[in-house]
């Protein structure tokens, strides 16, 4: 019996022990609020969190508290985390500025022509739905949680973890806790008209903060003891502020999200509020200075913190360091949700041959180059488990409900003068991956352009052209065009070109940046002056023939941008062969003729603000053609001049008039500040008859200097630029306003 007692003694006593036991090991959860910019304070709260020693066992968030929050939970420490923050440009990532060599060169074309172009459908303007896409930051998302992207479950991430979202359809409140967390965070953090809502399972989600911005009921769900609460909401204006619509909505949804957490901060165990007074949900400029703030925020409870810590059992583990991810193995390549665009189509713009191990930045590449078509409403790619070793990619699409858009445009140069464009383009027109577009330019010289494209990405993508392009253009006395004249003495140095141009061609890319062009072209040019005192004629034509061509192409253009590049390299050969050609005017035809020419340039980056670039350009004709108009003309200020005429700072257009030349150009930009640069260009070159068959090319017959201001705004460059030539002995001034058209 007293055995019995005995056992039963002690047998209660471990029970006890066990229960105390139980009862001393506090489960701790983390909440971290959303705020925009605002909570990159949790940075420095969970730093705090870190140095007291806590095990967090569940954290949740919304919105940017999501943010902060899965990348803690898949394994980064906070300090790992404050340095990905420092490192972003988040101005930059929340932009759908996609790098210019994700763009074709039609679609780069395009780009650079338009100040504005607006989606049209069914006689209305479509007008956008958010500000930005969110690719460039969803990328970033993909690319730093690399390390768990087979993990599916959120609570099997090294720390569990669930964060909340809006379905903007129901007005629901979600919890999302399983699928792909790059995902779930860019739903999550979804700002209305910021960011488009994001597709999950068929649902569309937005920012979690606008139905439950502090989701401590579904925290507490989850089993913890003790929840650790971070609200880095704004709190509300005073009527000082109240001055537009605009804040007055701002403040009508505050008060709902600030009511919300009054009412659930009673349930928190440790209230954390930072203070961010000086600091809106986009200061993101102040990345540091905030995370600071809510660093020493969190000192005043490290008391509190500390003794936490002194009642779990399972202690914190210091975090590993996770090394950037720099590549994935892909096993195929899953496209969902188009029906308007071909599989070649899409892989041709995604340039992902598989199964092959990939970098990332070529599969942000590629994803760039599906975004800057804008033929998608919607996308965003996920990776599943396919093998040990592979992941397959599935890329979910929604296509544009609209085919239509209207462009416009204005200019204003030297040369063309005053110039307003109003552009119409037509996708699917006939085709699945056609694009149909035509410019029709008005003001003092009358143009226009149409362009037909069959993209088919690697394969061979057909095009048919229309252009006729005119101006006139005064010479100075010393131009070739009029001391070539035989002694005419003219009324003016003014001279008058037109050109139609009609092309058919098909092209490839080559080596995925290369793109080759072949095909056949008809032109008719006129090339006149102001009539001779010693001529009957109203004007002395120096050229009035149609021409039939053959022509080939090989292009290259990786410049960041086309007029104040910083980095990249451009190259571009033409070879053109021109049969029988003939005139009316003339008695004579032309004999078959060539004409050879290419241009590369390189530019690059020096220090913060200065890039420095280096361009040569050359060409020659093979049985020089009778008349004057495919010479090569050098002279003026231009970025999109006709045919075989050339840009040369120090001259007026037209200056030079040879069958042969040899150029080179040194630019120096220095960037003032923001889109202000300030630009000083040598150019030097030598012009002849057959350059490159005697040691002419080793001659310096022409030279010119220029300073330059220029701001890119959105009408395109503004730029006023001063320019002198030794040989001139004058001054020469260029004004260019707004894109080249």
């Amino acid at each position: 019996m007293q055995r019995f007692c005995f056992l039963l003694v002690f047998c209660f006593s471990l029970s006890l022990f066990a229960q105390e036991q139980k009862e001393s090991d506090v489960k701790v959860g983390v909440l971290l609020s959303g705020g925009g910019a605002r909570g990159l304070a949790h940075v420095g709260v969970l730093k705090e969190i870190e140095k007291a020693g806590i095990q967090i066992d569940y954290i949740a968030g919304t919105s940017m508290g999501a943010v902060i929050g899965g990348l803690y939970a898949s394994g980064y420490s906070a300090s790992q985390i404050e340095e990905i923050v420092l490192a972003f440009d988040l101005n930059e990532l929340i932009t759908d500025n996609f790098p210019r060599r994700s763009k074709s060169f039609f679609e780069k074309e395009a780009a650079e022509r338009y100040a504005l172009t607006i989606p049209f459908d069914d006689f209305k303007f479509q007008f956008p739905s958010s500000i930005s896409k969110g690719v460039n930051l969803y990328d970033e998302f993909v690319k730093k949680l690399a390390h768990v992207h087979s993990v599916t479950d959120f609570s099997e991430l090294p720390t569990p973890f669930f964060c909340m979202a809006t379905d903007i359809e129901t007005g629901e409140s979600v919890l999302l806790e399983n699928g792909f967390l790059p995902l779930a965070l860019n739903a999550s953090s979804a700002l209305p008209t910021l960011f488009d809502p994001i597709e999950i399972n068929g649902k569309l989600y937005v920012d979690g903060g606008v139905t439950n911005n502090y989701p401590i009921d579904e925290l507490k769900a989850k089993g913890v003891d003790y929840v650790i609460g971070v609200d880095v909401q704004s709190s509300l204006s005073d009527r000082s502020k109240l001055v537009s619509a605009a804040n007055i909505l701002m403040q009508i949804n505050q008060i709902t999200i600030t009511n919300d957490i009054e009412r659930k901060r009673t349930k928190t165990d440790l209230y954390i509020q930072p203070t961010l007074n000086y600091y809106s949900i986009i200061s993101f400029n102040d990345a540091e200075a905030i995370i600071d703030a809510g660093e020493a925020s969190s000192k005043k409870f490290a008391p509190v913190l500390e003794a936490l810590a002194a009642r779990q059992n399972t202690k914190a583990t210091p975090k590993k360091h996770i090394p950037p991810a720099t590549e994935i193995a892909l096993s195929s390549v899953d496209f969902r949700g188009n029906s308007k665009y071909g599989q070649n189509y899409l892989n041709g713009k995604l340039r992902l041959k598989t199964p092959k191990v990939f970098s990332y930045e070529k599969i942000q590449d590629g994803i760039n180059n599906i975004a800057a078509t804008k033929n998608f409403r919607r996308f965003r790619y996920t990776f599943e488990k396919d093998t040990e070793d592979f992941y397959k990619m599935i890329l979910n699409l929604e296509d544009q409900p609209f085919d239509t858009t209207i462009g416009v445009g204005v200019h204003y140069d030297d040369l063309y003068k005053s110039s307003a464009l109003i552009n119409i383009s037509q996708k699917q027109m006939l085709f699945q991956n056609d694009l149909a577009s035509f410019d029709f330019i008005l003001g003092d010289n009358l143009r226009y352009k149409f362009n037909y494209y069959i993209d088919k990405g690697f394969y061979w993508s057909i095009g048919l052209e229309s252009e006729f392009n005119q101006f006139s253009a005064d010479l100075d006395k010393k131009a070739s065009l009029i001391n070539d004249q035989g002694g005419l003495d003219f009324q003016s140095s003014r001279f008058f070109i037109s050109n139609l141009s009609n092309r058919f061609f098909v092209e490839t890319l080559f080596r995925e940046e290369f793109v080759f062009r072949v095909g056949v072209e008809h032109k008719k040019i006129i090339m006149r002056s102001s009539a001779a005192i010693n001529s009957s004629e109203q004007y002395n034509y120096l050229d009035d023939s149609h021409y039939y061509n053959v022509y080939g192409m090989l292009n290259l253009d990786t410049r960041d941008d086309i007029h104040y590049p910083s980095s990249g390299v451009y190259f571009k050969g033409d070879f053109n062969l021109s049969f029988d050609s003939s005139s009316s005017r003339f008695k004579e035809n032309h004999s078959v003729f060539s004409i050879a020419k290419a241009m590369m340039g390189y530019t690059v980056s020096i220090g913060k603000n200065y890039s420095f670039s280096i361009s040569a350009s050359g060409g020659f004709t093979i049985d020089t053609p009778n008349r004057k108009a495919l010479n090569f003309m050098l002279g003026g200020y231009g970025n999109r001049f006709l045919n075989n005429i050339q840009p040369f700072l120090g001259y007026l257009p037209l200056h030079t008039n040879s069958n042969s030349y040899l150029k080179s150009s040194f630019l120096i930009d220095y960037i003032i500040g923001g889109d202000q640069h300030l630009k000083l260009t040598a150019n030097i070159a030598t012009t002849g008859d057959n350059v490159f068959q005697s040691d002419d090319w080793r001659t310096i017959k022409h030279t010119g200097y220029a300073l330059g201001y220029g701001v890119n705004s959105f009408l395109g460059p503004i730029e006023l630029t001063y320019s002198f030539s030794p040989e001139i002995e004058k001054g020469v001034w260029y004004f260019n306003l707004g894109w080249w058209f």
